[in-house]
């Protein structure tokens, strides 16, 4: 394993799934070095790494080393999977994590740019245990999986922890108080911000997090020991997103959602101003067709980036962002505008005020 800024040579490797997501039209050319590109050497790489198990052959750099023991007043341990077009931790990434880190979160920052700019990494160091970046393969599950090895080999166990969460930074946030949500986990197993309906209901894996207790340690120490590569996007989301809330419940563990999605169909179903949501995705995916209805009604503390990244089915609810942040939350909206101006593809769905603030500053 690399220390220090070190780089590991190795053959040619893949970036995310959700790099191929991105369109050419973007104008962003990925210059990552040693990426694989073609499936036959993605799978090569699975393959690999089921015969000989090691891990640590993803890493790149490792910008943090994480200490031989985690600190001992923070209980909660987040594993935190980070992707970025241009190898970069935009602002409100590390908005996201200084949140976490003042809930009394270690965290183990990876990300699946293989090298990221060490101005970008200087204003997270401060908030992470340790941040590595690593040749991709299975999305923000490859990432979890990378942190978990590594705080093992280091010599971390659950014992050390009262909470165990994996988050991502496809999410702007949070949005109110991260403490709204986190105090409302309690009297189950798992938790989730929300919960979604596409194919089996299931909590969406931008935001889990379980109380440990003699249940859901083994059965998180089964789940990551037994986790394998896999190529395709598809796959993994059966596999790993909606298998994980699949597995939790066959092993009796009990599920709780922040907003379930029996509320969200409940609450905007025959919503005039929810039409969207009428739909059956938008029955299935809150977060998406609902997710002015859930910052308004239920002070959900997330957006995910794609909304306004993209001109998509929701694009017309778009227009009212700005408003509905400023309006209802204390969010710096300048960290959403500031990424996509940076990352946004196609047509902008984002509204441009010549009174919008410069991106940066502090948080």
């Amino acid at each position: 394993m690399s220390s220090g800024t070190g780089r590991i040579s190795s053959p040619a490797w893949t970036l995310s799934t959700r790099a191929n997501q991105f369109p050419r039209t973007c104008g962003v050319l990925l210059k990552f070095p040693n990426v694989l590109r073609t499936e036959s050497e993605r799978a090569l790489a699975t393959v690999r790494h089921r015969l000989g198990r090691n891990t640590f052959r993803f890493i790149c750099e490792t910008h943090l080393e994480l200490p031989p023991q985690p600190p001992p007043a923070c209980r909660t341990l987040v594993l935190f999977a980070h992707f970025d077009l241009q190898g970069i931790v935009d602002p409100y990434v590390a908005y996201y994590l200084k949140a976490l880190h003042e809930l009394g979160a270690t965290i183990v920052f990876v990300s699946g740019s293989p090298s990221l700019t060490p101005e970008s990494v200087a204003p997270i160091r401060s908030f992470c245990a340790g941040i590595y970046t690593r040749r991709t393969l299975s999305l923000d599950f490859g990432s979890w999986h990378l942190a978990w090895c590594i705080l093992r080999q280091r010599g971390w166990s659950l014992d050390h922890f009262d909470r165990f969460v994996i988050a991502n930074d496809s999410v702007f946030g949070p949005l109110f108080p991260l403490e709204e949500m986190w105090s409302s986990f309690h009297d189950a197993d798992m938790y989730g911000a929300a919960e979604n309906t596409q194919l089996v209901p299931h909590l969406q894996s931008f935001f889990l997090a379980w109380d440990l207790n003699s249940r859901t340690r083994p059965f998180l120490n089964d789940f990551w020991n037994e986790f394998q590569y896999v190529v395709h996007k598809g796959t993994v989301i059966w596999r790993y997103e909606i298998g994980l809330s699949m597995r939790a419940r066959k092993a009796g563990l009990s599920v709780k959602p922040f907003v379930s999605a029996a509320t969200i169909n409940s609450t905007y179903r025959r919503s005039s101003t929810h039409l969207w949501a009428s739909r059956r995705s938008g029955r299935n995916n809150g977060t998406l067709y609902c997710w002015d209805g859930l910052i308004e009604d239920f002070r959900f503390p997330f957006l995910k980036t794609i909304l306004p990244r993209h001109n998509k089915p929701w694009d017309v609810s778009m227009a009212h962002l700005r408003d509905v942040i400023e309006q209802h939350t204390s969010y710096p909206y300048r960290l959403i505008q500031s990424n996509v101006d940076r990352l946004g593809c196609g047509t902008p769905s984002l509204p441009t005020s010549v009174n919008t603030p410069p991106a940066g500053g502090t948080f």
